[in-house]
């Protein structure tokens, strides 16, 4: 494995460990000026308002813990493709059934003139089933 794909499995590990803490300021150090999320209606979000954002997710009822894998990793040139597994558990309000959720996630992130990483695009959903047709 080398730097640049240490330094994104760190990252991930980073991310779970921020949001498990409820410390968005432990995500936000990953993220540029400008994030693209691809799922949003509005997609372009300045890093103030990505934080915003993530605050609301961390704070949601139900939410009890994130868990981060990468499964893959890309880089061409500037840019890393980053690929990997997010498993969601929450308690459902109404309930109060705990359930797992498995999203899929595609980060991308540029090299900065320091030769540092900053995730600049992303987008999450969940696992759909496929099999083909024989």
């Amino acid at each position: 494995m080398n730097r640049d794909e240490e330094f994104f499995r760190n990252m991930a590990s980073e991310f779970e460990a921020g949001f498990n803490g409820r410390n968005v300021d432990r995500i936000m150090r990953f993220y540029g000026r400008e994030y693209v999320d691809v799922n949003l209606r509005n997609p372009v979000q300045t890093k103030a308002e990505r934080r915003e954002y993530y605050q609301r997710v961390i704070e949601r009822p139900g939410f009890r813990e994130l868990k981060v894998r990468t499964d893959d990793t890309l880089i061409r040139g500037d840019h890393a493709f980053l690929r990997g597994t997010i498993l969601l558990t929450e308690t459902v309000p109404d309930t109060k059934e705990t359930i797992q959720r498995e999203l899929r996630y595609l980060e991308i992130a540029e090299r900065q003139p320091d030769g540092s990483w900053l995730v600049i695009w992303g987008m999450d959903g969940p696992v759909q089933e496929y099999s083909p047709v024989a």
